[in-house]
């Protein structure tokens, strides 16, 4: 098999597409149903995210929606033209690899934030504990060869870029000689 490298999607290109993506997920979720916890115990505005739900279903439901409905693109990885294949021959994704790869990223980081929020006493800012799965994916997303994060890994995809669109090409003779049969019987004058 050749060198995989010149097709994976570059690390930036990655988290230009995440942000955009990001801002249209999140702010579906904030402004399109509001925040739903009482703020009366919460010390930050990153506990409010962790302790409402909705903004981490949003962002899974809206991943998985695009995953599966656009052929492995959301609306940042199209804009960036890139797109998430299968690892192993790079087929498009079934549903199970789009909603496991989509609920995988904002599950660990809801486990790990809820987490932090119980022991706040010990572990101290909720957002530093919360920010380690982020931190872990990039981490990887920079020093791996195949530049796979923590959700590809555990559903067995990549991030690639997709080739240029190509220039129409006219043919630069007649497609067809006079001795073609493809066409059927050239008509003769009697």
């Amino acid at each position: 098999m050749s060198n995989a490298a010149p097709y994976i999607a570059t690390p930036l290109r990655r988290l230009a597409a995440g942000v955009v993506d990001l801002l249209l997920c999140f702010g579906v979720s904030i402004f399109g149903w509001g925040i739903v916890v009482s703020a009366s115990n919460v010390s930050s505005f990153v506990e409010v995210l962790l302790l409402n739900k909705v903004p981490f279903l949003v962002y899974a439901g809206y991943h998985a929606l695009c995953l599966w409905l656009f052929h492995g693109q959301t609306p940042g990885l199209y804009f960036l033209n890139i797109r998430i294949v299968r690892a192993s021959g790079g087929g498009e994704l079934s549903i199970a690899q789009a909603v496991l790869r989509s609920s995988f990223r904002p599950l660990l980081i809801y486990l790990f934030g809820w987490a932090a929020v119980t022991a706040q006493s010990s572990f101290g800012p909720v957002a530093s504990v919360a920010a380690v799965p982020v931190l872990v994916e990039l981490g990887m997303m920079f020093t791996l060869v195949t530049r796979q994060t923590l959700s590809d890994i555990v559903s067995k995809t990549l991030v690639v870029n997709l080739p240029p669109p190509q220039p129409h090409r006219a043919p630069a003779a007649p497609m067809y000689s006079p001795t073609d049969a493809e066409f059927g019987v050239r008509p003769q004058r009697k």
